[in-house]
């Protein structure tokens, strides 16, 4: 129960590493506030006053107004804000147009770095140990060929976490990353074929496509005050897939 008498927004939260995020929040005590485009899956009923649905849009310059709106006049208090909506556009890098490129850095990127704000603000005023996660990839640091605005956004995202993490350290807010490896979500889902799914396995040391709750499990250690003197960092989640240089079923001799 290390969320008990917290308050945290999720965003993303319909589904995948967002849904299993808030699950866990839930699980621990936590009261949340879940933001997505849409609902579309029934919750569990986790008690009177412990779950809000947000139907919101990241990418929506207005949303970060309305949600700060919201959080001052309902309890004044946010603790936790996981950032883990985020949509990935496959394209040749020679044909990816403006619109898809703005979209793409509207939710990963320009929509975490405001609603980051809006929540900060309330964090700076409780005069608490807030706690802001965001959530990257492994292609912040490994290529994905046909997915440049995709790997832009992540590889912006951890540079913006340290410097975030700068800023709000003097209030003791801390803030994070965690860098997921192939997981299996509502995003990645159509894109993992038989072939990829074989590949991605012999390329991750572990050997496993991991499900959304180990990357929960990561984003709420982060967000919990076990991890009180980390901050400006980066945790892989990966199964080894960003540090390993082997080459998949061959050996030096």
């Amino acid at each position: 129960m290390r969320f008990s008498d917290k308050v945290a927004v999720v965003t993303g939260a319909d589904a995948g590493i967002g849904r299993a995020t808030t699950t866990r929040l839930l699980a621990e005590g936590a009261t949340v506030y879940a933001i997505d485009l849409r609902h579309t899956q029934p919750w569990q009923d986790p008690g009177p006053g412990r779950l809000h649905l947000l139907e919101l849009d990241v990418a929506d310059p207005g949303t970060p107004a309305q949600l700060e709106a919201r959080l001052r006049a309902e309890t004044r208090q946010v603790d936790v804000l996981a950032n883990v909506a985020g949509i990935l556009h496959i394209a040749p890098f020679l044909e990816v147009t403006r619109g898809d490129w703005d979209r793409v850095l509207a939710v990963n990127l320009t929509g975490v770095f405001f609603l980051s704000q809006a929540v900060a603000r309330i964090m700076v005023e409780q005069q608490t140990a807030g706690r802001i996660v965001n959530v990257s990839s492994v292609h912040a640091v490994v290529s994905e060929p046909n997915a440049a605005p995709y790997t832009a956004t992540k590889g912006g995202l951890e540079a913006m976490t340290r410097t975030m993490a700068s800023e709000l350290a003097p209030h003791g807010i801390t803030v994070n990353c965690v860098r997921p490896g192939a997981t299996r979500t509502r995003m990645s889902e159509p894109i993992y074929t038989e072939q990829i799914v074989r590949s991605l396995k012999a390329k991750i040391p572990l050997g496993k496509i991991a499900p959304p709750e180990w990357i929960a499990s990561a984003i709420c250690y982060l967000a919990s005050d076990e991890a009180c003197y980390t901050t400006g960092a980066c945790l892989d989640v990966d199964g080894g897939y960003a540090m390993d240089g082997s080459l998949p079923g061959t050996a030096y001799a």
